[in-house]
């Protein structure tokens, strides 16, 4: 008698797990879904290139300027916990101190990026952490004028609106040859 109780025990025990497992994965699914979003930020570079003018002088580049932002992704949110995204960002135009002899330097940056986010869902709530490969470009003139790839990395939260549509603020650094740090507000939809 006490093995056929511990078998029905075992036979529960396996079968209660099978039925929450099943629940788990049907309540990943509903989270699961390509996405689409956008965002503004503040953005702010503070960096000092060396330049070299037309004939040969070398001077320096004071670029301390905050602009505004925009990006626009897209990607795969695998779970309520993990989403793969790819975007395109332009992280704004910044302009030098005026130099009586080489004028004022101008540099726009742009990036496109390829990463993940790892989310912690908290009722209505998700916090998260991002990060992935940035491909860079500032477009300025000489030392200004670069390209790259380089880590970027951010957290953020996002306040869930029904099932599809996410409201967050985030914080990401692109740790390109300089910093460039952007603090926005933005939305998600999951289709």
């Amino acid at each position: 008698m006490s093995k056929l109780i511990k078998n029905t025990g075992l036979a529960a025990a396996l079968g209660c797990a099978a039925i929450m497992t099943s629940f788990q994965v049907a309540a990943e699914s509903e989270n699961a879904g390509w996405f689409i979003g956008g965002g503004v930020y503040y953005s702010g570079l503070d960096d000092t290139f060396d330049d070299v003018d037309d004939i040969g002088d070398v001077f320096e580049i004071d670029l301390d300027d905050n602009s505004t932002a925009f990006n626009l992704a897209g990607g795969y949110r695998i779970n309520h916990w993990l989403a793969v995204d790819a975007g395109y960002w332009d992280l704004g135009n910044y302009s030098s101190d005026f130099d009586e002899d080489f004028g004022r330097e101008k540099v726009d940056a742009t990036a496109w990026t390829v990463g993940g986010m790892a989310s912690v869902p908290l009722w209505i709530m998700d916090f998260y952490a991002r990060g992935g490969a940035a491909f860079w470009d500032f477009d300025g003139r000489g030392a200004a004028d670069s390209d790259g790839t380089d880590p970027y990395y951010g957290l953020g939260a996002a306040f869930n609106v029904g099932r599809s549509l996410d409201i967050y603020a985030e914080w990401i650094r692109f740790d390109l040859d300089t910093e460039v740090d952007t603090f926005g507000l933005g939305v998600r939809w999951t289709f």
